[in-house]
């Protein structure tokens, strides 16, 4: 009877419900810390990070897009990406302009898989806020790498470089 007592005091579980929490608690103090002091240390991204797009362009820094538009029907996102091309008298495609509305974008990777001549590839830079919804709006010269640094995102990536 004084056993029964006990089990159904309401202090001698409170006891036993509090040790239970002090014990998870202890468990979890010696374990490594999770969390990331983002943004003096950076996470480790994947290789596959779908992060923001870019244009790859030749070694020489021409453009490599050849204007097909694959990538602006694949998109989900109804005129996300706006291209404009004429062809020059040698009739080879010269993109005229060439947008993609970041804010936009829901970062899928249609637009990259479709592309014929891999041009437009995602990279890990995943630090796109801005003040203004009208700085999302990339045009060529804020997509493009330079020359140099296509060549480099081709090594890295194993992709075959474009002359």
């Amino acid at each position: 009877m004084v056993f029964n007592d006990l089990k159904d005091n309401k202090v001698t579980s409170g006891m036993v419900e509090i040790g239970r929490g002090l014990k998870t608690v202890s468990q979890h103090m010696l374990r490594p810390p999770v969390t990331l002091e983002y943004p003096e240390v950076m996470p480790d991204l994947s290789k596959r990070f779908h992060g923001r797009l870019t244009l790859l362009t030749k070694s020489d820094g021409s453009d490599l897009c050849i204007g097909c538009k694959a990538c602006a029907r694949v998109c989900p996102c109804v005129d996300l990406i706006q291209i404009e091309m004429h062809r020059d008298s040698a009739k080879k495609p010269v993109i005229d302009r060439f947008t993609i509305d970041m804010g936009r974008c829901i970062y899928c990777g249609n637009c990259t898989e479709v592309c014929p001549v891999d041009c437009i590839k995602m990279l890990n830079d995943f630090e796109l806020a801005d003040y203004s919804r009208q700085a999302l709006v990339l045009d060529k010269a804020g997509l493009s790498l330079s020359g140099e640094e296509s060549d480099r995102y081709r090594q890295t990536h194993g992709l075959e470089a474009q002359v």
